[in-house]
């Protein structure tokens, strides 16, 4: 079973850092560096001892970092 947290005022799902991650294709650490570094979104919440992000944000990002196929 995977559990899908949906946000109830927005409908987005949002991701934990491992979720993040794996959607990038990178390690947790690498992940949890780039938020160290302010270099990704910001996280929307925490509940229950998770940070959490917007899947939506985090996906338009990604479109639109360098290194991203479609940004040469």
């Amino acid at each position: 079973m995977k559990p899908t947290i949906i946000d109830a005022d927005t409908g987005h799902e949002l991701w934990t850092a491992a979720e993040c991650a794996d959607f990038l294709g990178t390690s947790r650490g690498t992940f949890t560096s780039y938020v160290s570094r302010d270099r990704i979104p910001k996280p929307v919440t925490r509940h229950h001892g998770l940070t959490l992000w917007s899947s939506q944000e985090l996906k338009k990002w990604n479109l639109s970092r360098p290194g991203h196929p479609q940004n040469g």
